[in-house]
């Protein structure tokens, strides 16, 4: 290493370009905390930031955790540029062996004082991280979101799943809606996230659904598994019976939520993942024109174990890519009602669109009811039964 005379540092700087203990700065640190006129300069690499502005910053972030519930906590920093450039010019022209860098050090020193001041613990996955910028002098809190998977029952039909654009606004974000750009009423997400939004003093919420079901058909049965993604929450825990309850009776007829626990953002992806191997039991009521005999009926067992060709239906077109599925069929059941309509039960793959499975779609679906019986078919209600996740 080339000599370091001639360059003068701060302690702070001096311990990140020698490799000094963090911990031998802790007092330090903790003398600016207490200092409303700190003085700096002097330091080649910082000129002074840090002794000017690491107490100030230290007691913002403390500010920032009262009132937070939390039991972990990171330390993030951002530099300006020029400290960078000084750092590269320190390493390039006297490769101090045991050097780090200054973004390391202040990181380690700063997740020791707030767990020395708070008793919070330091996390590489923590309830939140405090990002210091020393660029602007400021720190921000993120907060980790907080998960809960459950189940849910959707007991009426037209509340579609996810919330819907603000009319108000198209989804810009106005006072009417919050600043979200969407509106809660007459929505699964709305309707259990808001609840949920108001135990975990959270500012938004996401739903992720094991799938989804049309606005017009019910979800009956168990349930479809979601997870609840609360962003920014304040507070980490709560009671998930009072929250259900809770839930179940402001959205009594409507919506129902059940076996909530708390959970992870892994189990979104498994979710998902499993989406593909999912089979789904629903019931149809189905009209024919022409009406239809008992006989006729027994035609659609042809459609047990039948693989359907299903290009994207055309009600859908303008969200969904114009492509053909291939799902399975594994078994039919059905009743009549009278002569022109009859239910009919279906087993089958989940992302099959059984709307179309009885319609047709003008040929886009196929096999189908009407394929089957060579008159005209059509869904008037849909009801999911269950949501089978394998």
């Amino acid at each position: 290493m080339d000599d370091l005379k001639g360059i003068v540092l701060c302690e702070f700087c001096e311990a990140s370009v020698m490799g000094k203990p963090v911990d031998d700065l802790l007092n330090s640190l903790m003398s600016l905390l207490d200092s409303e006129t700190p003085s700096g300069g002097g330091c080649y690499l910082c000129d002074g930031l840090l002794s000017r502005e690491l107490g100030k910053m230290l007691r913002k972030a403390l500010s920032e955790l009262e009132g937070v519930e939390l039991s972990s906590v990171k330390s993030g920093v951002s530099l300006p540029a020029i400290l960078i450039e000084r750092e590269d010019r320190i390493r390039a022209n006297h490769n101090p062996p045991k050097m780090r860098s200054l973004k390391v050090t202040l990181t380690r020193l700063l997740d020791v004082a707030i767990s020395s001041l708070t008793g919070l613990k330091v996390s590489q996955e923590p309830d939140a991280i405090l990002i210091f910028d020393f660029e602007r002098g400021d720190v921000k809190l993120e907060l980790a979101p907080v998960f809960i998977f459950g189940r849910y029952r959707k007991l009426q039909r037209g509340i579609s799943q996810s919330r819907r654009k603000c009319p108000e606004c198209g989804g810009r974000g106005c006072e009417a809606c919050g600043w979200k750009g969407k509106i809660p009423q007459g929505s699964v997400e709305g309707i259990v996230g808001e609840v949920m939004r108001e135990f975990f003093s959270a500012e938004d919420y996401v739903l992720h659904g094991a799938g989804r079901e049309d606005v017009d058909a019910r979800m009956l049965g168990e349930g479809r598994p979601f997870v609840m993604e609360l962003l920014s929450p304040k507070r980490r825990s709560a009671d998930l019976r009072e929250v259900e309850s809770e839930i179940n009776r402001r959205a009594a007829g409507l919506i129902e939520v059940k076996n909530l626990e708390f959970s992870r953002r892994e189990k979104i992806r498994i979710l998902k993942e499993r989406s593909p191997n999912v089979k789904k039991l629903y019931r149809a009521l189905v009209e024919v024109e022409g009406g239809v005999e008992e006989g006729e009926l027994e035609l659609l067992k042809g459609l047990e174990g039948a693989v359907i060709r299903q290009r994207t239906p055309k009600r859908v077109l303008w969200r969904r890519a114009d492509i053909t599925r291939l799902k399975r069929v594994y078994e039919v059941n059905f009743r009549r009602i009278d002569d022109k309509k009859f239910e009919l039960f279906v087993l089958c793959d989940g992302g099959l669109y059984v709307k179309e499975l009885i319609s047709g779609d003008d040929g886009r679906t196929s096999p189908s009811v009407t394929e089957i019986l060579g008159k005209k078919s059509f869904c008037s209600e849909l009801d999911v039964l269950e949501v089978m996740v394998e």
